[in-house]
């Protein structure tokens, strides 16, 4: 039987391309700070052995830095056309 944890990362993985969509509407203050809270997760995971939950705060983290990445070349490419 599945964890928890790998059902939400199977999860992660197959819908990464509309979660990284909806972050990209959020405010890039708070996809800064879930990036800085997944790092913390992600250390505290590492340390504790738990390697379930850090492949899936390490998904999360990375989603969330793509949905960053391309928001900002969205609004670069806004000013490069005005």
């Amino acid at each position: 039987m599945k964890s928890t944890t790998q059902l939400k990362l199977e999860d992660a993985l197959l819908n990464a391309e509309s979660y990284i969509e909806q972050m990209k509407t959020m405010d890039d203050k708070i996809l800064s700070r879930n990036i800085d809270l997944f790092r913390e997760q992600m250390a505290r995971a590492y340390k504790q052995g738990n390697r379930e939950a850090y492949e899936l705060l390490y998904e999360y983290e990375q989603q969330t830095i793509i949905a960053r990445l391309s928001k900002l070349e969205e609004e670069i490419k806004i000013v490069e056309d005005v």
